[in-house]
């Protein structure tokens, strides 16, 4: 049964350690959007409405619960956004070990806009779809990035639709997947101009994708998924053919080391080893892995190996080497260190907010 609540309340959090905008908006959910300056999003089957209210504490509402959640909200953001992990302590090995990372960091440019950016920790199935659909897209992944801790069954699914996308066309997926098959709510918001109306849909259990199966893959193309349809019905086919279904999948692949899980993740239909690398750091909690793609294989040919300007393509070989090199210079949470190097690829780092911006001349 789903419930509703508006009762605000706090938890201690610098903007060290969580700069909520980045990390809900970079491309690692895709069920956030901002309304002022309110942070609005579906997450762990809640409707959540988060902010920053000062530097030293986040606040947030509870706006709505869908019929398959607990009662504990604050235990679950806080898992959510991973916050039992110390950014600080990890940026200080970090910037002792390397000096570009060092140099980043510290530069007058950067002014605190690599900070308190965390990966989320996210549901396994949305997560893997939607990053199947994200392959190879142009996400905005921020710097100092914390790791969100996110649903297998929805990290799985997420990712899928990810490949070859874009994020505005990433999030138009996963919300038409939440909307053909998940739980509504229809809520009255207030985002500082009073109360909007809107609707809510919560991403879709294992139960519910499987109701849909006959179905889906057309539906899925009717709704622009196009190749990736096919990819997301076989995925759930998979998935529900598992010992002991989905639940008995999600239990065998935690307990899994990561070689052993990023095979198993990758014998999904459309998961390859990058895809199947962003699975396990974002949804797993392996959080040495590097998933690797053109921006950090271009920043690990420029600032560390050298040698690999000569390579023209991302080789099996040269994945397994650059992924191998961040975890043996960063540690236990390369993945989340080689976000903050990843961030300064990004168009927003490369301009000045303090460097006025010349207007047109109109013609």
């Amino acid at each position: 049964m789903a419930t509703t609540s508006t009762l605000s309340r706090f938890i201690n959090c610098s903007k060290k350690q969580l700069n909520l905008d980045t990390v809900l908006l970079n491309g690692q959910s895709f069920r956030w959007k901002k309304y002022n300056s309110f942070l609005i999003g579906i997450a762990v089957n809640r409707i959540w409405k988060c902010w920053r209210e000062d530097e030293t504490k986040i606040g947030y509402q509870v706006l709505g619960r869908f019929s398959n959640s607990n009662f504990d909200d604050e235990k679950v953001l806080m898992d959510y956004f991973q916050l039992n992990v110390d950014l600080g302590k990890l940026y200080e090995n970090w910037q002792t070990v390397d000096s570009h990372f060092d140099s980043v960091i510290k530069s007058t440019f950067s002014e605190g806009r690599f900070e308190g950016i965390r990966i989320l920790k996210q549901p396994l199935l949305e997560t893997i779809l939607s990053f199947i659909c994200s392959a190879n897209n142009n996400i905005s992944r921020i710097s100092r990035i914390r790791i969100l801790k996110q649903p297998l069954l929805e990290t799985i699914l997420s990712f899928i639709c990810s490949a070859n996308n874009n994020i505005s066309r990433i999030s138009n997926m996963v919300n038409n997947l939440a909307i053909l098959y998940g739980e509504k709510m229809d809520l009255e918001v207030d985002v500082g101009e009073g109360p909007v109306q809107m609707s809510f849909f919560n991403f879709p259990t294992m139960e519910q994708l499987i109701d849909g199966l006959d179905t889906m893959e057309t539906k899925l193309k009717e709704k622009g998924f196009g190749y990736r349809a096919k990819y997301i019905a076989k995925t759930v086919e998979k998935l529900k053919n598992e010992k002991d279904g989905f639940d008995g999948f999600q239990k065998r692949i935690e307990m899994m080391d990561y070689l052993e899980a990023n095979k198993e993740i990758q014998k999904l239909d459309g998961i390859g080893p990058k895809v199947a690398d962003c699975v396990c750091l974002m949804a797993l909690g392996h959080h040495h892995v590097v998933p690797v793609d053109t921006h950090v294989f271009q920043i690990t040919a420029t600032h560390y190996l050298p040698q690999l300007k000569n390579n023209k393509s991302v080789t099996d070989a040269v994945y397994k080497q650059i992924g191998s090199f961040y975890s043996e210079k960063f540690g236990s949470h390369a993945g989340w260190a080689h976000s903050v190097l990843f961030s300064t690829r990004l168009k927003r780092f490369k301009e000045n907010p303090k460097k006025p911006v010349k207007k047109k001349k109109k013609t």
